[in-house]
């Protein structure tokens, strides 16, 4: 028996016609379904995590298959996997075996430096100052790209100059430019002594000395009211008071009288306060008879913490900004300097700065010949010795010490931070990345994270300290810092569980900020 099907002409194209737009619909949703959202970056689209292991930051124990949604630019339901409804259209990311938690927040990150060279340089050429700066600025794109992969949806930018920043800042939060939140202090506010003396040690020319008072970090004081004006705006979340290492002599910085005044205005402006203490225990003891908020960096390597100021810090509940990277990266570096051979160097780097990089190798391993004799300094500019004194707290070049030495500050260093922990000291996560051979290629926060746990931080702890401290430092820990229904959806996840593994934090499956997935 035979059969025949007829088709006229226009069924067919009808057929045909279907048949393509279920395929291309497919295709879409498939490609909506996979990997991060295109620009530009606007929540626009409900986000389902499921079936995580999630860590709140609000202290409470870690809660095993659970769901979060996600619904413009907050966090609407947590809840377990089999309780919580997936809203319609939502990109689901199965987080099965993961840890889901609140985005890091990074307390001291700057978006402008290269790892290459310090800063300040005060002593070459002004051209050539203008033109390294024009290339860090050109760059700083893509810094903040890197830092927002990491997971840090949030960033205290520590420094300025604001003109620079702003409008980056500006364009990230528009949606155009992928990177972390930017929290803006503008400048850093250092007194004309301060400002003065360290430019004529440098036998700085004026017009270099002019361009960096108005083109660089800081904000030269000489009357409080009239600096801190132009910074009274909602962009500026805080201040940053900047002093200097020398000890106070009652005139070479801020006078106590200024201090004061300083930290009554932020505050009645709605300003945190942060502090870059004077390297001395004189120096700490002197911030702490003051209501400030943070702490930058206290874990000195030449000398060890009074074991009182500690207390009156922890007791003041001061948020201590950790940056123990910029602290221990050289010393941490010469006990490895063929790393910098590694592919991983090379390949993120132009062959430019690697030629450079290659220099400081070598350098490196002619100092650590002889691990007990004074070594040359890695970073040297065009006028300056290359056999230079080593400051009394230099641990980021070697500039006149030893190997041996370096290691014992930076052994220093960390036994600080531990006596820090001991006394119950609150604590943010920074890493002044990209501070002198202090590399974003290196996980510096996860990094920074593992360090604080080794030295004697419960891991918990040590993710509150990523998160929900740092919203309490910058005063937005009712919008940020922990997973919570309401909050502002920035949540990553990560392959591993950092309460078990620090190095989970290296291995940043997904990112989400403002409820957009950028990773």
């Amino acid at each position: 028996m035979r059969y025949s099907l007829s088709l006229n002409v226009n069924s067919v194209v009808y057929l045909a016609l279907i048949i393509c737009i279920a395929v291309i619909n497919v295709a879409s949703a498939n490609e909506q379904d996979y990997g991060p959202q295109d620009p530009p970056f606007v929540a626009n689209r409900p986000i389902a995590i499921v079936n995580g292991d999630l860590i709140d930051a609000t202290g409470a124990a870690p809660k095993l298959a659970y769901t979060v949604i996600i619904q413009g630019e907050k966090i609407t339901d947590i809840g377990p996997s089999s309780q919580v409804d997936i809203p319609k259209g939502a990109q689901v990311i199965d987080a099965k075996g993961m840890t889901v938690m609140p985005g890091l927040i990074n307390a001291n990150q700057h978006l402008q430096l290269n790892p290459l060279f310090k800063a300040p340089v005060a002593d070459i050429p002004l051209d050539q100052l203008k033109e390294r700066w024009a290339e860090n600025f050109s760059r700083m794109p893509r810094t903040a790209f890197t830092y927002l992969m990491q997971g840090v949806t949030s960033m205290r930018h520590t420094s300025g100059p604001a003109a620079k920043i702003l409008p980056l800042k500006k364009k990230i939060d528009s949606g155009e430019v992928a990177g972390p939140r930017v929290f803006l202090g503008g400048a850093l506010f250092i007194s004309r002594q301060h400002f003065d003396a360290y430019y004529a040690k440098k036998n700085t020319n004026q017009e270099t000395i002019d361009w960096f008072s108005e083109n660089f970090a800081y904000k030269v004081v000489d009357d409080i009211e009239e600096a801190t004006d132009e910074f009274l705006g909602d962009e500026y979340r805080y201040w940053k008071l900047y002093l200097s290492d020398e000890q106070y002599n009652g005139h070479n910085d801020f006078s106590d009288e200024q201090i004061s005044r300083f930290i009554e205005k932020a505050h009645q402006y709605g300003k945190k306060v942060d502090v870059h203490a004077g390297a001395t225990n004189i120096g700490l003891a002197r911030i702490a008879e003051f209501d400030i908020d943070s702490l930058e960096h206290p874990f000195y390597g030449s000398f060890e913490v009074a074991t009182s100021t500690i207390n009156k810090l922890v007791n003041n509940d001061v948020v201590i900004a950790t940056l123990l990277r910029p602290l221990v990266a050289v010393a941490e570096h010469a006990m490895d300097p063929h790393k910098f051979s590694e592919s991983l160097f090379i390949t993120s780097m132009t062959p430019k700065d690697y030629r450079l990089l290659l220099r400081y190798r070598d350098k490196i391993l002619a100092n650590i010949k002889d691990k007990s004799q004074p070594g040359r300094a890695l970073f040297v500019n065009q006028f300056a010795d290359t056999k230079t004194k080593g400051s009394e707290n230099a641990v980021s070049d070697f500039s006149g010490l030893s190997y041996n030495m370096i290691q014992q500050r930076r052994q220093r260093s960390i036994e600080n931070m531990r006596r820090f922990i001991n006394a119950g000291a609150k604590f943010s996560i920074g890493t002044d990345t990209p501070t002198f051979l202090n590399f974003p290629q290196q996980d510096p926060y996860a990094v920074e994270f593992s360090s604080l746990i080794s030295a004697g931080l419960p891991p918990m702890d040590a993710i509150i300290a990523a998160t929900r401290n740092g919203a309490q430092a910058l005063g937005v820990e009712d919008k940020l810092g922990t997973i919570e229904e309401g909050k502002i959806a920035d949540v990553i996840v990560v392959a591993g569980n950092p309460l078990a593994d620090a190095d989970a934090l290296k291995r940043v499956f997904a990112v989400i900020k403002g409820g957009v997935r950028y990773k």
